[in-house]
């Protein structure tokens, strides 16, 4: 009966062959469908420091967290291959975190793009590698339809 017990009370983690890159999501806006973004900024960086009670809150709830693993899960299937349905998955959340002033856009631009660096460590040295550059998504006024 403890033979039983023993691998639900203590799992291997055999099953991870090795650790493959670390994506990370940057947003840059353009004025129009032609130019390239001038400046990238993080999508949603883990914070430096939780405290207490937040990360007790955050144990039971937590939906940003949520949609970023999902997020992340969708930048690791482009890793393996290109996909319209996982860069329109990561477009349309972006822009409605522009709209919801998740995402603040100073200046007038029209146009989303995001873009997945890859980071790992290769023979002691961190590789920092642009794996994916997404096309221009539009950012519409909360008046505008969809």
């Amino acid at each position: 009966m403890i033979k039983l017990l023993l691998p639900i009370l203590f799992p291997s983690w055999r099953f991870f062959s090795c650790i493959g890159p670390s994506p990370r999501i940057e947003v840059g806006f353009a004025v129009d469908k032609n130019s390239a973004p001038q400046e990238w900024l993080p999508f949603r960086p883990s914070p430096k420091k939780i405290n207490f009670p937040l990360g007790l809150q955050q144990l039971f709830h937590n939906p940003l967290w949520n949609e970023r693993l999902y997020i992340n899960t969708c930048t690791e299937h482009l890793f393996e291959g290109y996909s319209e349905f996982r860069e329109r998955e990561i477009g349309q959340r972006l822009v409605v975190a522009v709209l919801n002033k998740e995402i603040v856009v100073d200046g007038a631009f029209h146009y989303l793009v995001f873009r997945i660096r890859a980071l790992e460590v290769e023979a002691g040295q961190v590789r920092d590698d642009v794996v994916f550059v997404s096309r221009h998504f539009a950012l519409l006024d909360a008046g505008d339809k969809q």
